[in-house]
C-alpha cells in the first residue's frame, strides 16, 4: 500500500491526545484532494469513546502502521491527515514541528 502527497509539509504536529500517544504518531496535513492512496490492503478505525467521532484512521493491515486518517464530518479548514513517521528518513528534516495540547480537548 503506498499514500502520496505532492510536496514537504508545512509543519509538522506533535499532538499528545490519547490516540496519538498511543499510536506513536505525529501528522503532517493536505488538502483531502492532495493524500492519494492506494487502499489495497487497509483497515480502519473510529474511536467508540468519543460523543462525536470526527475521523476514520487508516492502518495498513500487513504490518499494522497506522498510515492517515480523513474526516468523517464537516471541518474547516477540509484537511487529511498522513503519518510523519513513516516518510523516509530526512524526508522531514528542517520542517517546524508543532505541539499540540489534544489532551486537554
Amino acid at each position: 500500500m503506498t499514500v502520496s502527497v505532492p510536496r514537504r509539509p508545512d509543519y509538522i504536529t506533535d499532538c499528545n491526545c490519547s490516540l496519538c500517544t498511543k499510536l506513536g504518531t505525529t501528522w503532517v496535513y493536505y488538502a483531502p484532494e492532495d493524500v492519494i492512496v492506494d487502499e489495497n490492503g487497509l483497515d480502519s478505525f473510529v474511536r467508540s469513546d468519543l460523543a462525536e467521532a470526527y475521523l476514520r484512521t487508516f492502518r495498513c493491515a500487513t504490518c499494522g502502521c497506522v498510515t492517515h486518517w480523513r474526516l468523517i464530518r464537516p471541518y474547516e479548514p477540509p484537511r487529511a491527515g498522513v503519518n510523519a513517521q513513516l516518510f523516509e528518513p530526512g524526508a522531514l528534516d528542517g520542517i517546524e514541528i508543532r505541539q499540540v495540547d489534544g489532551r486537554s480537548w
